[in-house]
């Protein structure tokens, strides 16, 4: 099953495609970018993004994760990627967004925007994520999507031979309905 093309105001989600890669690799690349994130690897290799993109059409077709890459309404700039990966044992999600895109709420606005495709349109009872302690930002990023606080993994997380505290949140179905005006994004 291939992944819906998804709108906001301001945004397009659709799935990544091979013409992505060289965005997908600048941005990546930039250690600010990767240090933030569990699976981006320091320094990226030369032509990963094409396997990045390959991979994740492949995890769809088997359906464990559905990436979007996020783009711009007003012009088709790519900015990042959101996924939600589901392994049997948790449904998460995760994301990441391009230097030169930070603080303008791209983050948030897709991040809810999966979130609510995950409960309407793909009947998911639970999404979990988590971010390193020191990226309190992606932390923000979560609670203004709606997610809910869930405590702190002590040492629970390792990034090359770093090891990092997870903070975790999560939401639930019901709790997302309950709250749905709060959080009414496009």
């Amino acid at each position: 099953m291939k992944p819906m093309t998804l709108k906001t105001n301001r945004l397009i989600l659709r799935p990544p495609v091979p013409a992505d890669a060289g965005a997908i690799e600048g941005f990546v690349s930039d250690r600010r970018v990767a240090e933030m994130t569990a699976l981006i690897p320091h320094p990226y290799p030369a032509g990963g993004a094409l396997e990045w993109i390959e991979a994740c059409c492949q995890a769809q077709r088997d359906g464990k994760k559905s990436t979007w890459v996020i783009c711009l309404r007003s012009t088709g700039e790519l900015v990042g990627a959101i996924s939600i990966v589901d392994d049997a044992r948790d449904v998460m999600l995760g994301y990441w967004i391009g230097v030169p895109h930070w603080g303008n709420g791209y983050a948030t606005e897709a991040l809810h925007r999966v979130i609510r495709h995950g409960f309407n349109q793909l009947r998911l009872r639970y999404f979990s994520s988590y971010h390193f302690a020191h990226n309190p930002a992606s932390g923000r990023v979560m609670q203004k999507a709606g997610l809910l606080y869930q405590g702190v993994q002590v040492l629970s997380c390792k990034r090359g031979d770093q090891v990092y505290d997870r903070v975790c949140y999560g939401i639930t179905a019901a709790e997302w309905r309950a709250n749905l005006t709060a959080f009414s994004r496009p």
